[in-house]
């Protein structure tokens, strides 16, 4: 037990091992303003120069299912009347996802048991303490001798270019639009209403407990677009009739689409690749939502309080 705790406070297993839930463990009280999702919700926010207490709960990959096991763990560190951004990706509309095994690692590094898919107490046990299965020769070396912390976040940003883009977009189209290895079902009729009812429970949790949902998608590169209405004409009806039928249900409810925004589409330097924010594109779109946030009036039940 000693040798886990000086090991899971290692630069090397922070950062290396958990990285990607390292956040869970500093969740801010007196939320205002906080998106769950995808990588299109990791990748897409900058919330470092907003005037308002925000948190990004997503993660890479993440699925409705978790995005509401998160929020309902997380449910009293917001703020009442915060405003919660609920990202909604091409991904995630005709696809189910049936099978977590290969994500559920993480969740049992900060979720409580009642929140997870499936629970094991013998993987919980080797996931939270890493000792069991972890060399002595990595324990002692990174406990007596551990790795720099990790810099911070370069000011450069990632682009690829246009032939890059084109091979990335076509193998992501197919991959979103086909079943998988990592569990995934592309039944479209089944997967819609499945997901459809996945984002309806976010919803009316959100308004059951005085937040603000906001339905959001982030920008997405012409080339992936095109590629879609080349090749699946279809599904951008099916996309739009998603979003329609939750406003349709929820009155009031707001949906920002971003998808083939002119600000973004055409403008690869803002892009890490086909769908996917770099550091300049964050800036610049974390400062446009807040403006049509604030536009919306939808902070202003926050600062008048």
């Amino acid at each position: 037990m000693l040798l886990n705790f000086f090991y899971t406070r290692t630069n090397y297993y922070l950062q290396n091992i958990a990285s990607d839930v390292q956040k869970f463990y500093n969740v801010p009280e007196h939320i205002q303003l906080a998106n769950i999702g995808s990588s299109h919700g990791t990748e897409s926010f900058d919330y470092s120069d907003v005037p308002y207490t925000c948190f990004n709960f997503a993660l890479s990959s993440q699925r409705f299912f978790y995005d509401y096991a998160i929020l309902k763990q997380y449910i009293t560190r917001f703020e009442k009347n915060a405003v919660l951004l609920i990202p909604i990706s091409y991904f995630q509309i005709i696809q189910k996802k049936i099978d977590f095994q290969d994500q559920r690692d993480r969740y049992y590094r900060f979720l409580a048991v009642k929140y997870m898919d499936s629970f094991s107490i013998k993987k919980k046990l080797l996931v939270s303490l890493p000792v069991l299965t972890t060399s002595p020769n990595i324990l002692i070396k990174y406990i007596v001798n551990d790795i720099s912390p990790a810099p911070p976040i370069s000011p450069a940003f990632e682009t690829m270019a246009e032939p890059e883009l084109i091979e990335y977009c076509t193998a992501k189209h197919k991959a979103w639009t086909t079943g998988s290895e990592y569990g995934f079902e592309a039944e479209e009729k089944e997967g819609f209403f499945y997901n459809k009812y996945l984002a309806s429970q976010i919803v009316e949790f959100c308004y059951a407990n005085d937040i603000q949902p906001v339905l959001i998608t982030t920008p997405i590169t012409s080339i992936l677009n095109n590629i879609y209405t080349e090749r699946s004409p279809d599904f951008f009806d099916t996309f739009h009739r998603f979003t329609r039928e939750l406003q349709e249900t929820y009155s009031g409810l707001l949906y920002f689409d971003y998808s083939h925004d002119p600000r973004f589409e055409n403008d690869f330097s803002l892009f890490r690749n086909g769908d996917h924010l770099n550091i300049l594109g964050r800036e610049k779109f974390t400062a446009i939502v807040i403006s049509d946030l604030q536009t919306s009036g939808l902070f202003s039940i926050i600062l008048d309080k």
